[in-house]
């Protein structure tokens, strides 16, 4: 099972039970995910990665605008944002811990 909590998270929405995660290392910013957001709750940040490649984040104030429709991460070709499902995510742990 994959460890969430060594990834960072760009958004979390408690109302909607999912997080928004980015593995900063491995974006190569291409910049896809900015543009296949149709809510425009990404943009390029001033961080550089350890590929000398910046990195998405999330505007200011429009973190509650993601619907999680996970175009950002079907359509990044590096395979680094990842959108999780935190009300499955509990129901497994719940499980685990009966």
């Amino acid at each position: 099972m994959v460890s969430w909590s060594k990834i960072p998270k760009l958004l979390e929405n408690e109302e909607k039970k999912f997080s928004l995660f980015l593995n900063k290392n491995r974006c190569g910013g291409c910049q896809a995910c900015v543009y296949l957001c149709p809510t425009g709750i990404l943009e390029m940040g001033d961080e550089l990665n350890m590929r000398i490649a910046y990195i998405p984040r999330v505007k200011d104030g429009k973190a509650k605008y993601c619907t999680a429709c996970k175009r950002c991460e079907y359509g990044c070709p590096d395979w680094c944002l990842y959108i999780v499902d935190d009300s499955k995510n509990n129901n497994i742990a719940n499980k685990a811990k009966a």
